[in-house]
């Protein structure tokens, strides 16, 4: 977790200097403007670092909300690769799914090797969250109101 609120960070900070920078500033983010390790970040249960790591990624759908055409295009530098090896913006904005999605193959691939096994509700939950996440990230509260009160009922009515 500590790796994955770092590397959230440091997209943002590579991301946000993207889109500040001069044209004839260097791609590379200053040493000085890299995020320095919060120890706030990875104390705590288990839980609170999931808090942290969660208000992580709301600070940076809230830093880079809204970013029109003409900056999904500034153009920024990928990781150690030299100026042949440029990205733009939205390329760093779909880095950041990959990257969740990368670990979260690697708790996956750790839980199977306790013995672990994904079974079919585990699966079904799994999805059920995916999709939740994808509703917490794009519909309106009202929204997210309405399909947990039509959860409730329908738990409600089979007596779960």
């Amino acid at each position: 977790m500590a790796h994955a609120i770092e590397v959230e960070r440091s997209y943002r900070a590579n991301t946000q200097h993207a889109l500040v920078r001069g044209d004839d500033a260097p791609l590379k983010l200053p040493a000085d403007r890299r995020p320095k390790p919060d120890p706030a970040d990875t104390s705590g249960s288990v839980l609170d670092i999931l808090a942290a790591f969660a208000a992580r990624r709301a600070e940076t759908d809230k830093a880079l909300v809204g970013l029109d055409a003409r900056q999904m295009t500034r153009p920024s530098q990928w990781g150690p690769y030299d100026v042949s090896h440029n990205v733009d913006v939205r390329f760093r904005l779909h880095r950041f799914a990959s990257h969740l999605v990368e670990h979260t193959v690697q708790v996956e691939k750790a839980t199977m090797a306790l013995g672990i096994t994904l079974n079919d509700p585990r699966a079904v939950v799994r999805s059920i969250g995916a999709a939740r996440g994808a509703h917490e990230r794009r519909s309106p509260r009202a929204t997210l109101d309405v399909l947990d009160a039509a959860l409730i009922a329908r738990a409600d009515a089979i007596g779960a």
